[in-house]
């Protein structure tokens, strides 16, 4: 691959931010000085950042990971995230698309590497208040056991809403296979979150404080009793739609950035112009503030993604751009457990990075030291699905 050298203002590091060089030889990080004197390429006002990892995303322009597909969508997914700096991913998927992505997973692709299969479910709490109207299957270890084959091996993660009948069962079998389990769309009080951790362990709540009993004076729910565990992690979407900005900073204030990682949960509308969407024969609104409602006037994930709410939570929320990368990049590697090969800016690493200018826009995108992403060269009608505005209802605007 060669050597590249880059010069920025702003190179975030994993020990501080560098007004200097960034050495990338071998596909890996060979070096941040402040000092060199040889030919480099001056990126002027922007930032070199780590490179993110989402961990819980259903699509992004275009393509979807809940609808049935093959090799090439995954691919093209892949493609079209490194538009938005993302260089790792668990795509949150549903069981028609796990065989396509365990395949891809083996393939070397021109996008994001694929780190796991993430499933929401699909026990949810039944009848719970986020859940109204809607069916869900009881836990079942042997119904996990199928979906875990199914995944030939690469389910990361399972989100289950532990207060039901049989989900102790589900958790234990799920940890057995080294699979990390999620808090998701629980209807649970607080005291049935505390013996969940206590007896079987929960790993990670999924979208903190959505699909989940909010905190009362009188009991904390599920989202008071997540935030008072110990050593759990934390899915946040920080587009400001699904959490307003004081909530974030109760959050905070709670847990140490140290625990959280920035999630997008965006579907196939993230990317793509507002409107309407037709989704398993159902309309689902997108608005330009990435806001998405179903028919029922439901949240239905994000048409953001994680470098935009990166920029909600510096410009609005006043959180500080270095703890912002880290949640974008090395905690979800540290809670992956691939800190030591990604996630940061540091001599060794594997040169998984975005080139960002101030606006929080991505300019390029490097997986192992190969531009993956070009802002000059990556037009969005060749890498985002060109059979997706099919699914737009005209004049509905």
């Amino acid at each position: 691959m060669g050597t590249t050298i880059w010069k920025s203002k702003r190179i975030y590091t994993e020990d501080g931010v560098v007004d200097g060089y960034i050495t990338i030889e071998d596909g890996r990080i060979a070096g941040v000085s402040r000092q060199w004197d040889g030919p480099c390429e001056d990126l002027g006002e922007a930032a070199v950042c780590p490179g993110i990892i989402d961990v819980h995303n259903h699509g992004f322009g275009g393509w979807s990971m809940t609808d049935p597909c093959g090799d090439r969508e995954v691919r093209g997914y892949v493609k079209a995230l490194a538009s938005v700096g993302v260089t790792g991913i668990l795509p949150t998927a549903k069981e028609d698309a796990f065989e396509a992505v365990a395949r891809v997973m083996d393939e070397e692709c021109e996008g994001a590497k694929i780190y796991g299969i993430h499933s929401e479910g699909p026990f949810w709490a039944r009848g719970g208040e986020n859940t109204v109207g809607e069916t869900w299957p009881l836990p079942s270890v042997e119904e996990a056991r199928r979906l875990v084959e199914k995944a030939a091996g690469r389910m990361t993660v399972m989100a289950i809403a532990p207060e039901l009948p049989g989900a102790y069962d589900v958790i234990r079998y799920l940890h057995s296979q080294n699979i990390k389990v999620a808090c998701c769309h629980t209807a649970a009080h607080s005291e049935e979150i505390f013996a969940a951790a206590r007896e079987v362990g929960l790993d990670i709540a999924t979208h903190l404080g959505n699909g989940m009993r909010g905190i009362h004076h009188r009991n904390v729910g599920a989202l008071g009793a997540l935030l008072l565990l110990n050593d759990m992690w934390y899915e946040v979407i920080t587009d400001l739609n699904h959490i307003c900005s004081d909530m974030l900073k109760i959050m905070f204030r709670l847990g140490s950035y140290d625990r959280f990682c920035l999630i997008s949960d965006s579907n196939f509308i993230a990317g793509l112009p507002a409107g309407t969407y037709l989704r398993y024969g159902r309309e689902m609104r997108a608005d330009e503030k990435g806001l998405i409602l179903n028919s029922d006037g439901r949240i239905c994930g994000s048409g953001k993604w994680v470098l935009s709410n990166m920029g909600q939570l510096v410009n609005r929320v006043g959180v500080p751009m270095e703890e912002a990368v880290k949640m974008a990049s090395l905690n979800p590697a540290r809670y992956l457990g691939v800190d030591g090969e990604t996630g940061s800016i540091r001599e060794g690493k594997r040169a998984d990075l975005m080139v960002i200018d101030t606006d929080f826009v991505c300019l390029r995108t490097l997986v192992g030291g190969k531009i993956v992403y070009d802002r000059e060269t990556d037009a969005p009608e060749r890498i985002f699905n060109p059979e997706a505005m099919a699914r737009r209802v005209e004049g509905r605007e």
